[in-house]
């Protein structure tokens, strides 16, 4: 016996436009890591396509550039201390008499040009991304030209460009790192069907393999065409934290363009073919028999009932291939 019966009523048939697409990192969650100094390759911890967090090291550089900033940084901050124990002295003289305005005003002046230079060197070792003050500049035990390069963002690393004793600087690209936990399909709009396309419309992405599919809505349509093909560009966003939509690929975009009330509606899973014509297993006093239906408008998952089958009658939804064998069975069985 078949099961999954339903009874057919009014419902929503929608017009579909099946267009090309293909899945594309979003931009704004794309990385590329550039070193902010220049330096030889130490160590490289992770590799191509290795799933990374945010501040987790990729890799170490030694750079000279770097020590020669860390020693500007040390010796302007000694400048610095020196400069504020000699103005600390001459104001204490000052105000027992002891010293001149002058060489009070001058002590003074070269502490403050002393800070200036030091917050200067501090703000140069910032920029090179080096978060550190005087006290933690290096340790005794440490290397002063010891770089790393940590991850900016969570992501997975799609490039990677460095081994292992290369030189890098600042026009160097060591690793590129994406977010794919939310990924772009950009959609292909005929120059035709430009004017059918507004943003909100809904759109049901299949890859066509696996039956994967899921739906979203266009919130971007190009406000420009290419000079090349003369189509526009529609865009959705679609979760892909089970990674199963990854960029390149290409997929059809079912988009739909309006919807329209029709008085009986069913879903496609219920229709078969028997001799030649298009059947519902409708029940009746004897059972689920096959009834012959006229269709007309369908989407991808209903189809219309122009006549065969009226709002209130049951029938079989889905698996009527099973009534379909055992009534060729009966039939069979008969002409023995």
């Amino acid at each position: 016996m078949a099961s999954g019966f339903s009874t057919a009523g009014s419902g929503t048939i929608a017009e579909i436009l099946p267009l090309p697409g293909e899945i594309a990192i979003n931009p704004g969650r794309l990385v590329h890591i550039v070193p902010r100094v220049s330096g030889i390759t130490n160590q490289v911890y992770k590799e191509l396509g290795d799933r990374v967090e945010k501040g987790e090291l990729l890799a170490t550089l030694s750079s000279r550039e770097l020590a020669e900033t860390r020693a500007e940084l040390e010796a302007a901050h000694s400048r610095y201390q020196l400069a504020s124990v000699t103005y600390d002295r001459e104001d204490k003289l000052k105000n027992e008499g002891i010293t001149s305005e002058r060489e009070y005003l001058e002590a003074k002046q070269a502490r403050d040009a002393a800070y200036i230079e030091y917050n200067l060197a501090k703000q140069k070792l910032k920029a090179l991304g080096i978060k550190e003050n005087h006290a933690t500049t290096c340790a005794a035990d440490c290397d002063p030209t010891l770089y790393e390069i940590h991850s900016p963002e969570n992501g997975i690393i799609i490039e990677k460009h460095i081994v292992q004793g290369e030189l890098l600087n600042g026009e160097s690209q060591p690793f590129v790192i994406a977010n794919l936990d939310e990924v772009w399909i950009n959609i292909t709009i005929n120059q035709k069907d430009n004017q059918k396309f507004h943003l909100g419309q809904k759109a049901t992405i299949s890859t066509g393999v696996n039956d994967t599919e899921v739906q979203s809505k266009i919130d971007y349509i190009s406000p420009t065409v290419s000079e090349e093909t003369r189509s526009a560009t529609a865009r959705v966003v679609i979760d892909n934290r089970d990674g199963n939509w990854r960029p390149g690929l290409f997929v059809t975009a079912n988009v739909q363009l309006s919807e329209t009330e029709v008085a009986v509606v069913i879903p496609k899973t219920a229709l078969e073919q028997l001799d030649n014509q298009t059947v519902v297993f409708k029940k009746t006093a004897e059972g689920f028999v096959p009834q012959k239906i006229t269709t007309g408008r369908e989407d991808h998952q209903s189809v219309e009932v122009l006549s065969g089958l009226n709002a209130g009658d049951e029938y079989v939804a889905e698996h009527a291939f099973v009534l379909k064998a055992e009534l060729g069975k009966g039939e069979a069985e008969h002409e023995h």
